[in-house]
């Protein structure tokens, strides 16, 4: 029994490693919408999406780490395959396991347009190579953090559509993260020169690429301060971490600096799909 519990222990650590960077900028994101538009869940769809997005999460995750392996091995030895915690046949075999529960999941909480979709567009992404191109990788990244809230804010929900502003506050999520999700590049940038990967930090001048990412934040900041009118406290804090923010990614080009700038790009994110809540309080998103 000891060896059963040790070894599911030792499973579970490994998906959590194959996720763990999902956490600040997909997981937290997806959740923090979800709950925003819809309110508190009862226990069972709180449970039910927690587990829908986990699922395909990794069902992506699986196969970018199968195929971005090398990659892994220079940038984030701690994931599973270049720590050697699983074979690469393994991986193979777990990933077409949770496709296979990521369709089934779709089909048993009414959520299969969204789960046919996601799957178009990581097939792309992983199969169909267009992660090598900054723009469709940043498009079809929005587009899966869109399927994410989509999914999970239709369960919550009790099955029902998106419409109204709860369609607006998902589709700028995705528009925002299509604009600034290469945030996450600048900290790879040396493992993606290895690998010959043309993303935003290495196609641009230094100084461009990260003044552009600035002024985006600074904006979108400003938009939605003005799109959801948060009291005045909340648009200071707000404020404040998009100073943070941007600063972080000006001030350093140092990628262990880009990495602590990108946990920042994480929260303000994730305050970004907090506002919502503001027009919600006035009764908007019903």
């Amino acid at each position: 029994m000891a060896i059963g519990i040790k070894s599911t222990a030792s499973f579970l650590k490994t998906l959590f490693l194959f996720g763990k960077s999902d956490i600040p900028a997909a997981a937290l994101p997806t959740i923090a919408v979800a709950l925003v538009l819809t309110g508190l869940p009862g226990i069972p769809a709180f449970a039910t999406g927690i587990l829908w997005l986990e699922i395909h999460l990794l069902a992506f995750q699986i196969k970018n780490q199968i195929d971005g392996i090398d990659e892994d091995r220079v940038a984030k030895p701690y994931r599973p395959l270049p720590a050697g915690r699983l074979s690469l046949q393994t991986a193979k075999q777990l990933y077409y396991t949770f496709f296979v529960l990521m369709l089934l999941i779709g089909a048993l909480t009414k959520t299969l347009t969204c789960t046919l979709t996601y799957t178009a567009m990581i097939l792309a992404y992983n199969e169909g190579r267009l992660a090598e191109f900054p723009l469709s990788k940043n498009i079809l990244a929005a587009g899966g953090l869109i399927c994410y809230c989509w999914g999970v804010t239709v369960i919550f929900d009790q099955g029902l559509p998106l419409h109204g502003y709860k369609l607006l506050a998902v589709t700028l999520l995705g528009a925002i993260f299509a604009t600034t999700g290469h945030a996450s590049d600048f900290r790879d940038r040396t493992a993606d020169a290895l690998m010959g990967r043309k993303t935003i930090p290495l196609l641009l001048p230094p100084r461009l690429a990260r003044w552009s990412l600035a002024v985006l934040i600074a904006l979108w900041t400003a938009g939605l301060m003005c799109l959801w009118q948060p009291p005045v406290l909340a648009s200071i804090t707000f404020t404040m971490l998009a100073v943070w923010t941007l600063v972080g990614f000006v001030a350093s080009h140092d990628e262990k600096d880009d990495r602590k700038s990108y946990v920042l790009y994480g929260f303000w994110l994730l305050s970004s799909n907090l506002l919502p809540i503001f027009a919600r309080s006035r009764g908007l998103l019903v």
